[in-house]
């Protein structure tokens, strides 16, 4: 696949969460995607306390603040960091509270469970739009239950405020049939409005510059809505 000039979801800041542990192999994918044209990142790790009780903002603030001074000049990389809030039941009471890892732009990262649905999304999406933040729910075609729940929930998520990020590896076919019909659905109706990579290994980098985007349609489908090749 041909990767966007910036990567807005990954799992590259070293020793954080269930991406990467070690720094090195972090500069190797930064490196390797810089190569391929990928030259922004903004690096958002995992914030879920039910997993990884001991990581909160201020420790991912200070291993960023290491982190990016081994990345070389000569790479002419960017960087940024935000974080991926878990949508849990507690959630809602942290926003305008606290003070929450964001990008730049205001924009949040916010996922649910793959198993399981978040009750709380609906007033998670409103605390946050009328506090000011712009959500954006992480890979929608990988939660098992999206289907069963009824599609047109993710339509109603658009409605309010909430905009749609598509997971490359989702592209590949390798979490199923029913997530490729999640994935036309939604380009279908133009709800995707972010590609990331959500890279966690190397290996899932191999994966995902080693294969083209797998159905019938689809490349076409992927330029109409972001309009690049994949």
């Amino acid at each position: 696949m041909i990767l966007s000039s910036q990567d807005i979801h990954n799992h590259l800041l070293p020793d954080v969460d269930d991406g990467f542990a070690e720094a090195e192999n972090s500069l190797k994918a930064i490196k390797r995607m810089a190569d391929a044209g990928c030259k922004d990142f903004i690096f958002t790790p995992h914030l879920n306390p039910e997993v990884y009780e001991d990581t909160n903002e201020e420790l991912l603030r200070s291993t960023y603040a290491e982190f990016v001074k081994k990345i070389p000049a000569e790479w002419g990389v960017k960087t940024a960091f935000a974080a991926e809030y878990m949508v849990v039941k507690d959630f809602e009471s942290r926003i305008g509270r606290d003070e929450l890892l964001t990008y730049p732009d205001g924009s949040i990262l916010i996922e649910m469970s793959y198993y399981y649905p978040s009750h709380n999304l609906e007033q998670v999406i409103f605390r946050l739009v009328y506090e000011g933040y712009k959500p954006i729910l992480a890979h929608p075609e990988r939660y098992l239950f999206i289907k069963e729940q009824g599609l047109d929930n993710l339509d109603r998520y658009c409605d309010m405020g909430c905009r749609l990020q598509l997971n490359l590896m989702s592209l590949t076919g390798a979490y199923g049939h029913t997530s490729m019909r999640v994935i036309n659905y939604l380009l279908d109706k133009g709800l995707y409005s972010f590609a990331a990579t959500d890279l966690h290994s190397l290996r899932q980098l191999d994966i995902i510059m080693g294969n083209k985007p797998r159905g019938l349609f689809i490349g076409r489908k992927l330029q109409k809505v972001f309009g690049r090749k994949f």
